[in-house]
């Protein structure tokens, strides 16, 4: 038994069709995935539609970040971490994240889970394999946030865990699509003004969620979106999303290609200051009929 990759009905391998929706079956099922990892700096992985890139930055010592692209079909997928900075072997942690965390999303596509079910399939797959290299008792275990965007016939799903962002690149600008897992993500989500005086506490900006031994339970966050024009969906460490949430740096059109959006976006965070490792993925989502 199988599941239509569309609306999740049970189907058998055979089917040429799915019996609920009627749309074709297999097209998920059949396909190799394609996927590109890069836990440190290696250029810009270029799968054409779905494109992503890491940098050292200009302050770092190492880079912390990974960076993961793939396809399975007509699904697109990205997986971005960042290796929490206090915590020992963080790069360790954010390279087994995306890697895993890659794998187990679109393995699911083919299997024809939801694109929402998909996607905590493979951000829990992630924090199986981050929370494996340390152990409850650990002082420091490697840690790393998480965030994931699978685009799929017209509809975006982002899942994440802390405070690395995703955001929406359209014809109006750069929407945010995510909320960060801290007290200031929650002030800003909430429209609060950046003078006010919470955000100057010293827990405002501490991490309450994240990958790792020591981080219990996770339970992801899982946003669905359907875009009503072509554009980007861009998920990045914070690294780049510093400038861009502050508007030190533009995003990029909405209709450039994704390798050169990461291309730009790095080269603009590394122009602002490059304070910490950048890494950055974008995904194309064009119009769908309906919409163009």
């Amino acid at each position: 038994m199988i599941h239509c990759p569309h609306c999740a009905a049970p189907a058998q391998p055979d089917w040429q069709f799915c019996e609920e929706c009627g749309k074709q079956l297999g097209e998920l099922i059949a396909a190799e995935p394609t996927m590109r990892f890069s836990p440190g700096d290696e250029g810009v992985l270029d799968l054409g539609a779905v494109a992503g890139v890491t940098d050292i930055g200009l302050r770092r010592p190492r880079n912390e970040d990974a960076v993961a692209v793939g396809t399975q079909g007509p699904v697109l997928a990205a997986v971005i971490c960042d290796g929490v900075a206090t915590s020992a072997h963080s790069e360790t942690a954010a390279g087994l994240g995306v890697s895993e965390g890659l794998r187990a999303l679109l393995d699911a596509c083919a299997k024809g889970e939801p694109p929402g079910s998909a996607t905590a399939t493979g951000l829990i797959a992630a924090a199986s394999a981050v929370a494996a290299l340390g152990t409850p008792g650990d002082r420091n275990p490697p840690c790393c946030t998480y965030v994931s965007a699978l685009f799929h016939e017209g509809s975006v799903v982002i899942g994440w865990v802390g405070d690395s962002p995703a955001y929406w690149i359209g014809p109006a600008g750069a929407h945010r699509l995510t909320v960060d897992d801290s007290a200031a993500g929650r002030l800003i989500a909430e429209g609060v003004s950046p003078d006010d005086p919470r955000f100057a506490t010293p827990m405002a900006h501490a991490l309450e969620r994240w990958l790792g031994a020591d981080a219990g339970p996770v339970t992801p966050k899982v946003h669905r979106f359907v875009p009503d024009s072509s554009g980007l969906v861009v998920i990045c460490s914070d690294g780049l999303s510093q400038y861009l949430d502050a508007k030190v740096v533009a995003p990029v059109d909405h209709l450039s290609t994704p390798s050169t959006a990461v291309r730009l976006l790095l080269g603009r965070a590394l122009g602002a200051g490059g304070g910490d490792n950048i890494s950055v993925a974008a995904l194309a989502c064009p119009a769908t009929e309906e919409d163009a």
